[in-house]
């Protein structure tokens, strides 16, 4: 559904700037970027659809913003947003939820000019904490309205997108049964983690490029541009996100004795010193595993199993809305 906010007929005007506290070449950026898309998921992070709606109001009036709110329903979202932005002409659409919004939204605007910016509103946020976006709504805000925008890299996987990370075995297992769970939350989370572990077993993969050719066993292998996790541990010490160039991160089979030090070595970002983790640095890979392991996209199961993966980075194919210092 869409949802006019504005009180007159500015029905077409997203930001109106009421101070001059800022410098001359800022307000100019903000004036000029003034058409602004909301999509909003109503059940992110366990908040219900009023208290979302409700939130941005109320930041949006502070700071003599004019929203425009579309909420999902799971059904025919794309065709819905489409159409409001052929209508609306946006100069950005700002995802308020978490990976999964982010991912519905950046599915459009690929290799456009119509910035995507992110309101951290979900279980899992990690492409918003890659960049810097906090999750206070009314600091988030405030980077939407600045509009300092970058391009980023992104990951096209068995022809799907990918705009942080995916992954397969050990966490992606996890991710599968948690979407399968009426329980959220990261009590819920660790705790099917702690329930796969003990009957989890490694998988087999190979790796094959024009960069290089690998074949081993795996704990769980991440396939990433950035850098974390949703909850901020580090599984590329690496990545750079308009570099050209993914990551595959893999954790080796290692004894189940050790999982405290491995867990303790994700949480501290010191995993890169383990010998039982390896990174490495390409552009396009096909990876096979016979296993047909879980794997999922941005935090979404992906239901299709395969025996192939194949893998590239599309180099700075969206553009992004980020805080000044992330650039």
């Amino acid at each position: 559904m869409l949802e006019d906010v504005a009180f007159s007929d500015k029905l077409l005007t997203s930001i109106v700037l009421t101070t001059s506290s800022c410098n001359a070449e800022k307000e100019k950026l903000r004036m000029e970027h003034s058409n602004l898309l909301f999509v909003i998921n109503p059940h992110a992070g366990g908040k219900n659809k009023l208290e979302i709606t409700s939130e941005i109001k109320q930041c949006c009036t502070g700071k003599s913003l004019f929203p425009y709110l579309y909420e999902t329903t799971g059904i025919n979202d794309k065709e819905e947003i489409l159409k409001r932005m052929d209508h609306l002409k946006p100069e950005a659409i700002i995802a308020v939820g978490g990976d999964g919004t982010v991912n519905l939204v950046g599915d459009l605007l690929l290799n456009s000019e119509t910035a995507l910016g992110i309101i951290p509103a979900g279980s899992a946020n990690g492409l918003a904490k890659d960049l810097n976006i906090p999750v206070n709504f009314e600091e988030a805000l405030d980077i939407v309205q600045d509009f300092y925008t970058t391009k980023i890299d992104t990951l096209k996987i068995n022809g799907k997108n990918c705009f942080h990370l995916s992954d397969l075995g050990f966490n992606a297992r996890v991710v599968h049964r948690f979407a399968e769970s009426s329980f959220r939350g990261k009590i819920s989370y660790f705790w099917y983690a702690l329930k796969e572990f003990f009957s989890y077993k490694f998988f087999a993969y190979k790796i094959n490029s024009s960069e290089l050719k690998k074949e081993g066993k795996a704990f769980m292998m991440v396939l990433t541009n950035a850098n974390k996790f949703g909850t901020n541990i580090t599984i590329n010490p690496i990545g750079i996100i308009n570099d050209g160039y993914f990551e595959i991160s893999i954790i080796k089979p290692f004894p189940k004795i050790f999982a405290p030090l491995i867990l303790f070595r994700l949480i501290s970002n010191t995993i890169s010193k383990s010998k039982y983790f390896i990174v490495l640095r390409l552009k396009k890979a096909t990876i096979s595993n016979s296993w047909k392991e879980f794997f999922h996209i941005d935090g979404e199961p992906v239901t299709e199993r395969s025996e192939k993966l194949e893998v590239e980075i599309i180099p700075k194919s969206l553009k992004v809305i980020l805080p000044e210092t992330r650039q």
